[in-house]
């Protein structure tokens, strides 16, 4: 009964992303083809941008996102800031926040706007059609970052990654890169459809204020802390279907 719950739960959730991203790519088509011609005209390089992530059980998939850097820049400085972020939370510390690069010279005048109200994400409507993607889940990260899982952070990957999760609502002016990885794994063991409703509120929420430089979260205790907002309460004994939240067999090959 309980894997047949499950297995009707998530089948809704794909349903609905369908049926969500489908209408929402009619509905915003006029705005999405505005803001394709904008970001062409302010700069050299494709409106669209695409990018590998890994997605569910490790696959490897290609990412949508307006473009909002200068085509052709060097990532070098980025990825040496990466590392040192993720590898930061490695210690005892807490870890420096999981944030974007301040005063990164490759973002674009037109670029910075669409990153501070999320509009940068919008193709992704097309990455949750096509089944890469969920509308709430875990964001995608890339095989340098996925390197870094631990055998349990691995978890991360059973489920679709999602355009908004309960990262991007409840930690991500300043969680660090396990701090996130925790918050993802809450949203996995306590997910339900009530659950995707308020991230989604909460997230439109944020992109109208602005974005994550809107607010600060101030608790930092990781896990453990108390999401009843979330309507998530910790239940160690709850029953879960056979081979639910096991490692998947990641795949280390990614093609372009």
């Amino acid at each position: 009964m309980g894997h047949f719950f499950y297995t009707l739960m998530w089948a809704t959730k794909r349903a609905l992303d369908v049926l969500v991203a489908g209408n929402l790519l009619l509905l915003l088509s006029p705005i999405i083809a505005i803001l394709a011609a904008v970001v062409k005209l302010d700069s050299d390089g494709p409106a669209i941008y695409k990018h590998v992530r890994i997605g569910k059980d490790g696959k490897p998939f290609h990412l949508f996102k307006f473009r909002s850097m200068r085509a052709g820049c060097d990532d070098k400085d980025y990825m040496g800031y990466l590392k040192q972020l993720i590898e930061s939370s490695q210690g005892e510390g807490m870890g420096i926040p999981y944030r974007k690069m301040d005063g990164d010279a490759r973002v674009t005048r037109v670029g910075a706007f669409l990153r501070k109200y999320y509009l940068d994400e919008l193709p992704q409507l097309w990455n949750i059609l096509k089944g890469d993607m969920s509308l709430v889940g875990p964001r995608p990260h890339v095989q340098f970052e996925v390197d870094y899982y631990t055998p349990s952070q691995h978890r991360r990957l059973t489920v679709r990654p999602g355009a908004t999760g309960l990262w991007q609502v409840d930690g991500k002016a300043d969680c660090s890169f396990n701090e996130l990885i925790a918050l993802d794994l809450e949203y996995i063991d306590h997910w339900n459809l009530g659950l995707d409703v308020l991230i989604l509120l909460k997230t439109l929420g944020l992109m109208l204020r602005g974005g994550e430089g809107s607010w600060t979260r101030m608790d930092k205790h990781i896990p453990g802390r108390s999401w009843t907002r979330f309507g998530i309460r910790r239940d160690p004994q709850a029953t879960r279907p056979a081979g639910y939240g096991q490692k998947p067999n990641v795949e280390t090959e990614q093609n372009e």
